[in-house]
């Protein structure tokens, strides 16, 4: 299915919604959609996809990230999503700060493939607990070390839950995929919001597509 342009970046930023949305629910409740959490793993793995809505299971990975995207933009529920909206522009700006250290992102495309081979010969799913201990690992080993680092926020007793840091870890690395996307589309740091009567438009158009 070809999309343009503004419907593209519309499903990228979509992505790192979601993403985001996760990592602030994991961190204050503990808790995720198991389909969501897939929906943002999954993404990880499509390096080479032949239409941009194939990263992100024909848009179906996304349908919560559309829904915030609608929410923030068009509902301006800035208030509600405030969480959300900070860990979206802290990846942003970490995905910058990354692409700048090309000995990183070599690191980081070397260790996804490592983890996807894993992955095809085990038959693993991407929220298998070994498929995320191996994402958050990555991330550690290589976002993770660029600074400053992105900090969480939420309950305590959630955040020293090892599998809870290892599914925000590798949620982060999910949120990079989708920034690496949204800069790949000629997005910028500030056009989502500034633009984002284009952006609402077009995510609409991709909604009412994948509905």
């Amino acid at each position: 299915m070809k999309l343009h342009k503004p419907e593209e970046r519309a499903l990228a930023l979509a992505g790192l919604a979601q993403s985001c949305y996760l990592v602030a629910g994991i961190a204050r409740t503990g808790m995720a959609s198991q389909d969501n959490l897939a929906g943002c793993l999954e993404s990880i793995f499509v390096t080479n996809p032949n239409e941009t809505i194939d990263v992100y299971k024909g848009g179906n990975g996304v349908r919560t990230g559309l829904r915030l995207v609608s929410e923030i933009l068009g509902e301006l529920k800035i208030g509600e999503h405030s969480e959300t909206i900070h860990y979206l522009m802290a990846a942003l700006s970490l995905e910058q700060r990354l692409s700048r250290a090309p000995n990183l992102m070599r690191s980081l495309g070397a260790g996804i493939s490592a983890i996807q081979e894993h992955r095809n010969l085990n038959e693993l799913a991407a929220t298998d607990e070994d498929i995320i201990s191996r994402l958050s690992r990555l991330y550690e080993e290589t976002a993770g070390t660029v600074k400053p680092k992105i900090r969480i926020q939420g309950q305590q007793k959630h955040l020293a839950n090892t599998m809870n840091t290892s599914r925000i870890r590798a949620l982060l690395l999910a949120a990079i995929r989708s920034a690496v996307l949204w800069r790949q589309l000629d997005g910028t740091r500030s056009q989502w919001l500034l633009g984002r009567g284009k952006l609402l438009r077009a995510n609409t158009r991709v909604s009412e597509i994948i509905s």
